[in-house]
């Protein structure tokens, strides 16, 4: 089976610069630049036209010195001669058309706008939570381009992690697909199965675990295909996409956080996306990829969620 592709956040197409994070310099040279492209954020909320391109604007824009712009800069990368930094921490605020969350624009904007985004997202959501040092507790400042934190006392660097998460299209004998509704959803929204990969555990050890958990139904490891990755900055998530077939089709829901775990052929999840009883996940997912690639063509968006 073929990895599934260009899913919506997981599209790059700048340079990180990663040899750059270790250059004292850059922001000099960055802030000093008339190529430098900045992107302001607002409680994590994107700039954007009502076109839904990303709104860029230079250093001089955001009426920041250097020193005020050091402690909440990061490096987004380097491309054609311009250079992108992402700007955390809601200092400063910009003229916008609207300001979006990158769930509700991921699938829209640019290969090119999507990746410096998601970056910046993910960023700034890892430095609101590490601003102390958790060997001692004191603070923590930017360092290595916005990527890492070092301790104010004992020197130790910090730095960002990711946490691996699997999520699968389950398929019975007959290819039904096996859909979810967590507790905390409103009715009628159904999703994929996932679940975050355990200390001393493999992605694929995951996906057999956590199906049992939610649904009860057994796999055939042997059935696991992996399809394709995915960043989900909500916080720091890695989506691992697979599919996988049951050995069995009777459903136990006995974990707290699931409401419903039921089968669709395509003939019910036809019927009951057009009755809008299922709500699907919202193109940007790699939850939406999974599921159109069992349906097999492409799936109308009055289907989904918004």
């Amino acid at each position: 089976m073929e990895l599934l592709k260009d899913l919506a956040l997981s599209r790059f197409a700048v340079d990180r610069a990663a040899p750059l994070r270790a250059d004292a310099d850059w922001l000099n040279r960055a802030w000093a630049q008339e190529s430098t492209r900045v992107l302001v954020l607002k409680d994590n909320a994107l700039p954007v036209t009502d076109e839904l391109s990303l709104i860029w604007v230079k250093p001089e824009a955001t009426h920041l010195t250097l020193e005020q712009v050091a402690p909440h800069a990061v490096l987004l990368g380097v491309d054609n001669g311009h250079t992108y930094v992402g700007i955390m921490d809601d200092i400063v605020t910009i003229d916008a058309v609207a300001w979006v969350a990158l769930r509700a624009v991921g699938a829209q904007l640019s290969a090119h706008d999507v990746g410096l985004a998601t970056t910046a997202i993910a960023m700034s959501q890892w430095h609101a939570t590490h601003k102390f040092c958790t060997r001692c507790g004191s603070a923590t400042m930017v360092t290595q381009g916005g990527w890492a934190r070092q301790c104010s006392t004992d020197g130790s660097d910090h730095y960002p992690r990711t946490e691996p998460a699997m999520i699968v299209a389950v398929n019975d004998k007959d290819d039904r697909i096996l859909l979810g509704r967590r507790i905390d959803w409103p009715e009628g929204w159904f999703s994929t199965l996932a679940g975050f990969v355990e200390a001393g555990e493999s992605a694929e050890a995951c996906v057999i675990r956590e199906v049992f958990e939610e649904s009860g139904i057994r796999l055939d490891l042997e059935s696991l295909q992996y399809l394709g990755s995915q960043p989900w900055p909500y916080p720091a998530s890695l989506m691992l996409g697979y599919r996988a077939t049951a050995t069995s089709i009777d459903i136990s829901v006995e974990v707290a956080e699931m409401a419903q775990v039921k089968w669709f052929s395509r003939e019910e999840f036809v019927a009951e996306c057009k009755a809008e009883t299922l709500r699907l996940p919202n193109p940007v997912a790699i939850a939406f990829r999974l599921i159109q690639d069992w349906y097999g063509s492409e799936i109308p968006q009055e289907w989904t969620r918004k």
